[in-house]
């Protein structure tokens, strides 16, 4: 028995997950094992280490089962899998994404339409505030605070969907890169912007998830804004010019 971190409620806890298993459930060894590696970041030297881990990050006292499974899983995580892993929607409730070069600097993106902003952003969410509210040792640069995991705590259990300047979030890839960084997983990593805005970064998988932490305070960027997931179900991924992996891949190359 413990305390349910979602619910508040005293409820035997379970084996739950910080980053869904299917999110890398893909990224399968020889032997069939869930092998990916944990890219950790130190930012007083801007150098990283990999470390070959076999399976997912789980936290066995931080929620319920009915809050891991019904909350989280029904109402948000299914809607995740099948709109970005799976293709298991129905086609009119499905994302639409197409692909997009400028022509003035051979900048690659990708806008995704018909998302469902609200599960999808909750979805989001739920990760940066499991990483938050784990003690979990990949997870130790995120930390949000009480007040922040309160406001986040609230809106998933309750289902109240944030504005879009309430922890926006931004999406880029390595897809377009030489080496497109599948079947990793990073530490996630702590930004802070010169305008005080704070932020937090997750790769998983060739995807960069960056989260924005006060950014209802402060005036963001135009290419946050223009870019980071709308309430009228339209998401832009920024697709990274080759190069940018480089860091990354010479941290495994010399593991």
């Amino acid at each position: 028995m413990g305390k349910c971190r979602l619910c508040l409620k005293d409820k035997k806890l379970i084996k739950a997950h910080i980053i869904p298993e299917f999110m890398y459930s893909g990224m399968k060894s020889e032997d069939d094992k869930n092998i990916f590696f944990e890219v950790t970041y130190d930012l007083d030297t801007n150098k990283s280490k990999p470390k070959k881990v076999q399976t997912g990050e789980f936290d066995k006292n931080i929620l319920c089962s009915d809050c891991d499974n019904r909350i989280l899983g029904s109402n948000y995580e299914r809607y995740a899998q099948k709109s970005m892993y799976g293709k298991g929607l129905n086609p009119e409730i499905a994302p639409i994404c197409k692909n997009y070069k400028n022509p003035n600097d051979g900048a690659e993106y990708s806008i995704c339409t018909n998302i469902d902003y609200g599960k999808m952003k909750l979805f989001l969410l739920s990760i940066l505030w499991r990483a938050s509210i784990t003690d979990r040792k990949l997870f130790k640069e995120v930390s949000l605070g009480k007040k922040h995991e309160e406001i986040i705590r609230k809106m998933l259990y309750e289902g109240i969907i944030p504005e879009e300047l309430e922890y926006p979030i931004l999406m880029t890839s390595f897809m377009r890169t030489d080496n497109s960084l599948k079947n990793l997983i990073g530490q996630p990593k702590r930004i802070k912007y010169q305008n005080g805005v704070n932020g937090y970064v997750f790769l998983i998988d060739s995807i960069q998830f960056m989260f924005f932490v006060n950014s209802i305070n402060h005036k963001m960027p135009e290419y946050v804004t223009r870019t980071i997931m709308k309430k009228s179900g339209e998401m832009t991924i920024l697709h990274l010019p080759n190069g940018k992996e480089l860091e990354f891949l010479k941290a495994i190359l010399n593991k």
